[in-house]
């Protein structure tokens, strides 16, 4: 059995992990998405090249809302734009609400356009 305490789940990322089998979306977690280095992505989305962060702790300054997450979130960016990624952030509130699956339908949209 797994030791709870060093597991950590965030309720975010699973309502999102469901909101993208829901529309049938396949998807990576925790995707290594640049080789040589650490950076893991919460979601990948491998054909179209779209990776997905859920911004935990914006609102109390913690991780992806202090100022060094700000600087490491945007040196993984860039990396990731470097790897010819799109790269979409949502807030937690954005995946509860559901405007979240909603974006990332809309950029599936006009992948399959091209």
């Amino acid at each position: 059995m797994a030791n709870m305490a060093n597991m950590s789940i965030n309720i975010t990322e699973v309502l999102l992990a469901i909101h993208l089998a829901e529309k049938g979306i396949a998807f990576e977690r925790q995707y290594h998405f640049v080789p040589g280095r650490k950076f893991r992505a919460d979601f990948a989305l491998l054909e179209p090249r779209i990776l997905i962060e859920v911004q935990g702790g914006v609102y109390n300054r913690r991780a992806h809302g202090s100022i060094t997450g700000i600087v490491a979130d945007n040196e993984r960016g860039n990396f990731a734009c470097l790897h010819n990624w799109r790269v979409f952030r949502f807030t937690p509130d954005q995946v509860k609400s559901g405007e979240a699956i909603e974006w990332i339908s809309q950029a599936l949209e006009q992948y399959r356009e091209i």
